[in-house]
């Protein structure tokens, strides 16, 4: 990129394994952070190492981010490794794919402590390390807070709960130094949660017809807000929601699977 806007900082960023995550961190990396990524599957964070710019520092923690005290330790070791915390990145993700009768209690609290209990677990054990710093958090938000998706009750309602609790603590520590804030991305092709779609005919097509963009966006795109909001260059910036979906926010709906299904018909 050039730039080295990070240099001497340290970022953590949660799900930093592949998709939005692993384009963050190597983001990150090559604007001179040391990035730890932490997420549950070693294998996929040794590849964002594997792929990561060539002079970028990235380290790798396996946590699951449901658990509160791993969480804690992962943000302290953060500290107790590196000396200090500039960047927080909440992007570890899960969702659910079908009708809220259909959703399972267990499914639904999974989804919950991923997308927004495990913002809260990081955010908490963040804060003090970040008001050293002047630091600052950037939660990865989603679409689906603003415009609720059919077939996904729970992951929209666990990142509007993010949205808000980013707010939160935008409104409490911004007077430490502290900033919050959310990005919500639209549909992001490759991630963990879209790749599969590549699989069914026409499921790509029929989701970018109705962006306004015509195109799903990039990881790459996201990390670039990212990069931005955790910047000096937007220290004045806090606790905003950033969508980043090529219009879709505007847009009444996606469509159903039902629709997807006609449409890979219809290419057959």
């Amino acid at each position: 990129m050039g730039s080295h806007r990070f240099a001497g900082h340290v970022a953590l960023v949660t799900g930093g394994g592949s998709g939005m995550g692993a384009a963050i961190a190597h983001r990150f990396a090559e604007e001179g952070a040391t990035v730890v990524i932490a997420g549950r599957d070693g294998e996929k964070l040794s590849r964002t190492i594997e792929q990561a710019p060539e002079g970028g520092t990235i380290v790798r923690r396996i946590v699951d981010v449901r658990d509160e005290a791993a969480v804690v330790e992962l943000v302290d070791g953060t500290v107790e490794d590196f000396d200090r915390l500039d960047v927080l990145v909440n992007c570890a993700g899960v969702s659910d794919v079908g009708l809220l009768v259909d959703l399972d209690t267990r499914d639904w609290q999974d989804i919950i402590a991923v997308n927004a209990s495990a913002v809260f677990y990081a955010a908490k054990a963040a804060v003090p390390h970040l008001k050293k710093t002047k630091g600052n958090i950037v939660n990865i938000g989603s679409s689906n807070a603003l415009r609720s998706n059919y077939g996904q009750p729970a992951y929209g309602a666990a990142k509007s709960a993010a949205e808000s609790l980013s707010a939160s603590i935008a409104i409490e520590y911004g007077a430490d130094g502290v900033r919050s804030n959310t990005v919500h991305p639209g549909f992001i092709y490759p991630t963990g949660m879209t790749g599969p779609l590549a699989g069914i005919p026409g499921a790509l097509d029929a989701y970018s017809a109705h962006i306004p963009m015509r195109r799903t966006g990039t990881p790459e795109e996201i990390a670039a807000v990212v990069a931005f909001l955790a910047s000096a260059e937007a220290s004045y910036v806090n606790g905003a929601t950033i969508t980043v979906d090529g219009g879709l926010n505007q847009v009444l709906h996606l469509p159903s699977t039902s629709e997807i299904a006609q449409a890979s018909l219809d290419l057959a």
